[in-house]
């Protein structure tokens, strides 16, 4: 090991290289010219070698001799910038963080470098989890909106883009409230203060603004982000434009509004004179003659309840695009 790396007294000395010895994780040292002068007692286990296997190769031999594959090799990267450097590292089917901390001398050039191996175990699964993620929002047509602690958003995507109108650079920082009109921003507010302080999910509609100015009723569902500690660090907001159903739903209205207009008075109608036909054949007053007159009135009325419900069908079957075809065969009978 060159003296350059090591305290000048003896004693210093041995203990550095003991405590380079009992460190768990494999490490290697390299020189300037990137070859293998020293590695710890954990590098040859993890690499099933002996120490003359290792020392004196350069990392290029070490790629090809051990079959690594690197997503970005971080000890080209401190060549350049002289500062740690990290990089993901897979051997033998399993991923590593390979952490690269350089070695400067007096004058501030590089001596060399210590390589070190971490589990990146839950890096790894992390990794994966983010990118299964993106891919999901990316895939999505709905809007996935995220936001810090302060509410700026700081993810925003395709779909988002697409119903609000903006692009995520023109967002980037801003506050998810700023896009709905100002009348509902306290509604928004009371939402989020309960999505903190409850630790839960919430769901309701609310107004939003279009980048064009144009207003629309839109599906919220808003749940808390955690950060490591279990506190809630942001919120993920999922939102569609529902200004098509909410179109529908008010005509829904207006239909039923219509058939309770149109059935209400005929039946109480009927009611009514089915409460005095009783009466007047309990109390033996009711001739046979009579009695057919009442009925055949009812029948009329019955018919102009069943027209009456045709007129209405029909009328949300021309009327309304999106109604099923099992519901329109069944409003056309």
């Amino acid at each position: 090991m060159p003296d350059d790396w090591l305290p000048p007294n003896t004693i210093t000395k041995g203990l550095w290289e003991r405590t380079q010895d009992v460190i768990a994780e494999p490490a290697l040292f390299f020189k300037a010219d990137g070859t293998v002068f020293w590695a710890n007692p954990a590098s040859l286990s993890f690499f099933g070698v002996d120490v003359n296997d290792l020392l004196g190769r350069h990392c290029y031999e070490m790629v090809r001799r051990f079959g690594l594959n690197f997503s970005d090799c971080p000890y080209k990267r401190v060549l350049e910038s002289k500062s740690q450097e990290s990089g993901m590292m897979e051997y033998a089917g399993k991923w590593h963080i390979n952490r690269v901390d350089p070695v400067l001398g007096a004058d501030g050039e590089l001596q060399g470098a210590i390589s070190r191996i971490l589990d990146a175990g839950d890096s790894v699964r992390l990794r994966e989890t983010t990118e299964q993620l993106n891919h999901l929002m990316e895939a999505t047509d709905n809007a996935v909106v995220m936001t810090g602690s302060d509410h700026s958003i700081v993810s925003w995507n395709k779909g988002a883009e697409r119903i609000f109108g903006y692009p995520a650079e023109e967002v980037q920082g801003t506050f998810i409230h700023d896009l709905m009109p100002i009348a509902s921003r306290n509604e928004f507010a009371a939402y989020v203060n309960r999505v903190t302080n409850e630790d839960a999910m919430m769901q309701f509609t609310i107004p939003f603004l279009k980048k064009n100015g144009d207003g629309m009723p839109v599906s919220v569902s808003l749940s808390p982000l955690h950060d490591p500690g279990g506190a809630v660090s942001g919120m993920i907001t999922l939102s569609r434009d529902v200004t098509q159903e909410h179109g529908i739903d008010m005509r829904l209205v207006q239909y039923l509004a219509d058939t309770t207009v149109k059935i209400k008075g005929p039946l109480s109608h009927m009611r009514i004179n089915l409460e005095e036909t009783i009466t007047a054949m309990q109390e033996g007053i009711l001739t046979i003659e009579e009695l057919m007159m009442v009925l055949n009135l009812q029948m009329k009325t019955t018919s102009l309840i069943e027209e009456n419900l045709s007129n209405l069908n029909h009328a949300a079957i021309d009327n309304i695009e999106e109604v099923p075809e099992k519901f329109r065969k069944y409003l056309s009978l």
